[in-house]
């Protein structure tokens, strides 16, 4: 009775396991920029604008709050698109920032030649900077846009384990700021 028993679940098991393997995984969506060229200074991105208040953000376009983070959903065209506002103690947004998820070489020189056609190169790590990420003693390395306003970075993640790719927009003097802060 019990070997029935054990039989009746292997083969359940193995049912589902086989329905499973016939299941497509889902897809990811590879997110890349238009090349649509853009006037500068960039005062806003997505439909939000830099100078969007905390309150504003929540709103009008419905992000939800942590603390000085904001996350966002927003239509960008035809697509939606996650993107996090980042605020100051006094209530100035600093940056939005865009996830794109794991280090991919190839949807990473595309985002980068098609921000370059968007928004113009200001700035692309050196030989030196670009070794010191291989070895592992940078834990980024940022590309810079648009006079400062648009970064694409592809940084370590915490563990050290894999590398991510991030977007970030960037009010006009902020990002000046931060253009400055990679540069040297």
């Amino acid at each position: 009775m019990i070997r029935i028993q054990t039989l009746s679940v292997l083969a359940l098991c193995a049912t589902l396991f086989a329905c499973g393997n016939n299941d497509s995984a889902p897809k990811a969506e590879i997110w890349l920029p238009d090349t649509a060229v853009v006037k500068l200074p960039i005062e806003e991105y997505a439909g939000i604008p830099f100078n969007t208040s905390g309150q504003d953000a929540v709103e009008k376009f419905k992000c939800t709050q942590y603390d000085l983070t904001y996350s966002c959903k927003v239509k960008n065209g035809e697509k939606e698109e996650d993107l996090w506002l980042i605020y100051n103690e006094v209530g100035r947004m600093v940056l939005m920032k865009k996830e794109l998820g794991y280090y991919n070489k190839e949807v990473a020189d595309t985002i980068i030649e098609r921000l370059t056609i968007k928004y113009g190169m200001d700035y692309s790590p050196s030989e030196g900077q670009e070794s010191a990420f291989a070895a592992g003693v940078r834990k980024t390395k940022s590309y810079v846009f648009g006079g400062g306003q648009v970064a694409f970075q592809i940084g370590r993640s915490l563990n050290n384990r894999n590398e991510l790719m991030l977007v970030y927009f960037f009010p006009e003097d902020v990002g000046a700021t931060f253009a400055k802060s990679v540069m040297n």
